[in-house]
């Protein structure tokens, strides 16, 4: 008995283009988004308004906007209703503070909402990817203070 083969064609993974970065307060559904999420007041001054597009293999162009902000690889992650990742490669986002210590969060929005987020002097490590943890306590480790500020339980019991 023979057996015929499916023809197996490789998966073509969205090819982004970023088309135009504004501030905040231009888009007033990014606003609202980012508003329902709590973090409008504290998004204000870090994030940006990011317009982009994917086409596909018949030149269709579809076109998307997002809150976003910089990986440490320069490339952007956003944030919509619809679509929460990474335009590019993930990596983590990193924000200079002047102490010794590092804090970690799992995503922006989580570093946003901290109460002590505006005036923390700390080194903020976002880890935008559950899957960035060793990444990030790698980075951690420079430091002679880390404390962590996870939500998801599975990072919360991880050994740091």
């Amino acid at each position: 008995m023979t057996y015929k083969r499916k023809r197996r064609h490789a998966v073509k993974l969205p090819c982004y283009r970023v088309e135009e970065i504004k501030p905040l307060g231009h888009n007033h559904e990014i606003e609202a988004y980012l508003r329902s999420c709590g973090v409008w007041a504290q998004a204000r001054d870090k994030l940006n308004e990011i317009y982009y597009y994917v086409q596909d293999e018949s030149n269709r162009r579809k076109s998307f906007f997002a809150a976003g902000w910089k990986n440490e690889l320069g490339h952007w992650q956003v944030a919509a209703p619809n679509f929460t990742g990474c335009l590019s490669r993930p990596a983590l986002t990193l924000i200079p503070g002047i102490k010794d210590e590092a804090w970690l969060f799992e995503t922006c929005f989580d570093y946003l909402r901290h109460p002590d987020s505006s005036k923390a002097d700390a080194q903020i490590i976002i880890l935008n990817s559950p899957a960035l943890l060793k990444a990030a306590l790698a980075k951690a480790k420079g430091f002679s203070q880390t404390r962590t500020f996870f939500n998801n339980p599975l990072l919360q019991t991880e050994k740091h």
